[in-house]
């Protein structure tokens, strides 16, 4: 880690303390760089602490000025301190009773500088978060020989009070911001305690550099709950903002390097003695034209829990002279909390706990890793994970190409979804068929049979041996082949013939509630399988179904998914689909033939398939699909390649049969159980009529 990721890092974890010390970190650090890597280094610094205005109008005065006036701002904070010390002192008497709140190092100066000059006096102090920095001043006085003692933040209110009879003469705070208008933002409490000395008439004064001056109002950060609560009730919430505003009527005056400074003519010393620092508000757009925050999400090689992040992988692809990394931080940013520009109303606890950050970018391999924080996500809801991860990212104009290639989940995110009902244990319960592929049947054509057509067709394949007849992806209810008299009819045939193990698969693609009428409607009339085009049907669509639990099987069809994953450099990887589909609840999921007639290789198919069948979690495992050009001759290759936890899905290759529907599906099984028994297809085909006439037609090109 350099010198200046060190400091970063110390200046974010509060392991720098005060706003002089950390302007001043920020400042050493960037003298030890070359010119040409100040104005990165300063974009960087100045995400730290966005609320920090000694911090933000030192780095923005190099910006505005160069890097030749960082010695001399050095060392005019070393004269300010004094000159600070010099108008404090006549404050303090001998016997008073001061009361400080949270730590400011202004504060402890004055108060230790006092005691050197023999003065005996109380001082009561508060604990205050966050990370309790008023035990900061504590340890500080005590070690000073000053009498100190500690109060809770909602004592200080009762000890102004004087119900306790301990008389307070002088209240001193710090500051983290001073306004326009003469009021000061300090550590969450300071109102409270402002407010309450202005009742009980205590004077109270700021101690603080005119430096701190901000032409703009601060957002109030907010930090994490956790540093009150770590092990909190589930829905419990908590607020937990770093500062408040102490407004100029309850201050009795500014203790600076001017001396003491009436509230309303702060802004007018501010303007005599840094002018530069109103002026810097007019030109904010101009000094600060090209700062990007997109590089403040990028945290190159670091580690993460991964129990509590989500991990995306992309391929990014980007124009030669854009730049990779900014990209890639451009990505983090617009996928989590971020956007194009630094904005006033992000606080800086909430970019540290919920902002993405970018692990890996590769320029050369195209390789882009982001780690995203779990809060980011509501539980159990896709439609929202997809609107993050693989949302308006698409069209960042920085953007050449970008696919989303993977998705690692926590096991506490999976488990807030359902997981199949049934699984491929389950379909496998259903027919009966423990060990061997299991063989599918699409009813063609895909449209324009009619209903008493359409059972027929269905009646054939399973008489000749399939296991699993469906609808194709585009019908479902049209005039030609009404849903509801296609689910009566298919019903009554397999009741009629006691087709008791087979699985038919009515597609109930549709708006959500016509999808889950329809659902309904195949469970009341004896269905055991429903199937949806999870894509066209989206992801909330899917996810309604299988809330239903209606005991049904969901088949997943995977329709219009190569617009999303088929280009290699853009979109979405069919291995996405598949974790978010399993999620979701399917039992069985289309994902590529490797053989046949549509897209998808090998390898691709097969890490998809393996990821089905896979533990995750304990959630059930999902049955692969095979389907799309296929017919018996390629059989024995299919198995080779995809085992034998598939379901193997036959159109054209039963129906196209040159003795019907019925002798295609006899085929397929022959072919099946060659495979089984080890008996090469030409050797089987020698008793099986019907595999032989297959293998002549489909293999030797008599189509």
């Amino acid at each position: 880690m350099d010198n200046l990721e060190k400091t970063i890092e110390e200046i974010k974890s509060l392991k720098i303390q005060g706003a002089t010390n950390v302007a001043k970190a920020g400042l050493k650090v960037l003298q030890t760089l070359p010119t040409e890597k100040i104005p990165e280094a300063i974009e960087a610094l100045l995400l730290t602490r966005p609320t920090e205005p000694l911090l933000q109008n030192s780095l923005r005065l190099v910006q505005l000025k160069g890097k030749s006036v960082i010695t001399p701002t050095l060392g005019r904070f070393d004269d300010i301190e004094n000159e600070i010390l010099t108008h404090g002192l006549p404050l303090i008497k001998e016997g008073m009773r001061i009361l400080t709140h949270c730590h400011s190092s202004s504060v402890v100066n004055l108060l230790k500088e006092a005691a050197k000059k023999g003065l005996t006096f109380k001082v009561y102090l508060t604990e205050t978060r966050p990370f309790f920095q008023g035990r900061i001043t504590a340890r500080e006085l005590t070690e000073a020989g000053i009498s100190t003692t500690m109060i809770t933040d909602s004592e200080a209110a009762f000890l102004i009070s004087k119900e306790d009879e301990k008389d307070l003469d002088l209240i001193l705070l710090g500051a983290d911001a001073l306004s326009q208008k003469g009021g000061a933002f300090n550590k969450v409490g300071s109102y409270g305690i402002a407010l309450s000395a202005f009742h009980a008439k205590i004077p109270l004064f700021i101690v603080t550099t005119l430096l701190k001056f901000s032409s703009q109002t601060p957002v109030i950060e907010e930090r994490n709950g956790k540093e009150i609560w770590e092990n909190k009730p589930q829905d419990l919430e908590i607020f937990n903002p770093s500062f408040d505003y102490v407004p100029p009527e309850f201050i009795t005056g500014f203790l600076c390097e001017f001396g003491q400074v009436l509230p309303q003519k702060m802004k007018t010393m501010v303007r005599k003695n840094y002018p530069w620092i109103i002026e810097m508000s007019k030109t904010k757009t101009k000094t600060m034209k090209n700062f990007s925050p997109y590089k403040s999400y990028l945290h190159l090689e670091e580690k993460v829990d991964l129990k509590n992040h989500i991990v995306a992988h992309f391929l990014l692809g980007v124009d030669q002279k854009t730049d990779f990394g900014e990209t890639a931080g451009g990505v983090a940013a617009e996928s989590s909390i971020g956007t194009w520009t630094k904005i006033t109303t992000e606080a800086q606890s909430s970019f540290e706990r919920l902002h993405a950050r970018v692990l890996e970018a590769d320029k050369k391999t195209h390789f882009l890793k982001i780690a995203y924080p779990l809060e980011l996500f509501e539980e159990g809801n896709l439609p929202q994970l997809l609107s993050s991860v693989a949302g308006n990212i698409f069209g960042l104009k920085e953007v050449k190409s970008l696919k989303l290639i993977d998705l690692n989940l926590p096991e506490k995110y999976v488990m807030t979804f359902p997981g199949p009902a049934l699984g491929l244990l389950g379909i496998r319960k259903l027919t009966g068929i423990s060990q061997r592929p299991l063989i599918g049947c699409i009813i063609k054509p895909k449209l324009g049979l009619d209903v008493t057509k359409h059972t027929q067709v269905a009646r054939e394949v399973f008489l000749g041996g399939v296991d699993f007849v469906k609808d194709d992806e585009n019908l479902t209810n049209q005039v030609f082949n009404p849903f509801k008299k296609r689910v009566k009819e298919v019903m009554r045939m397999i009741r009629v013939n006691n087709f008791k193990e087979k699985i038919y698969a009515f597609n109930v693609t549709a708006e959500t509630e016509k999808m889950c009428q329809r659902a309904k409607f195949i469970k009341k009339q004896g269905g055991n399988c429903a199937m949806i085009d999870f894509l066209t049907n989206g992801f909330a669509g899917l996810q309604t179904l299988r809330s239903q639990n209606l005991g049904l099987m969901i088949h997943c069809h995977r329709a219009m998914h190569a617009a999303l994953d088929r280009s290699p450099d853009y979109g979405i990887s069919m291995l996405v689909l598949a974790k978010l589909v399993r999620l979701a609840g399917v039992d069985s999921l289309h994902t590529g033939t490797v053989l046949g007639k549509m897209e998808g290789g090998s390898e691709e198919v097969k890490v998809i398939n393996e990821f089905l069948l896979s533990d995750w979690y304990g959630l059930k495992t999902v049955l692969p699909v095979a389907s799309g050009g296929l017919h018996p001759g390629l059989v024995p290759d299919l198995v080779k390649i995809l085992g034998k936890n598939i379901l193997l899905n036959f159109g054209g290759g039963i129906h196209g049969h040159p003795r019907g529907s019925r002798a295609g599906a006899i085929a397929v099984l022959a072919a099946i159980e060659a495979e089984e028994q080890k008996i090469p297809l030409r050797e089987a085909a020698k008793n099986h009529e019907e595999l032989a006439l297959a293998l002549e037609y489909w293999e030797e090109g008599l189509i």
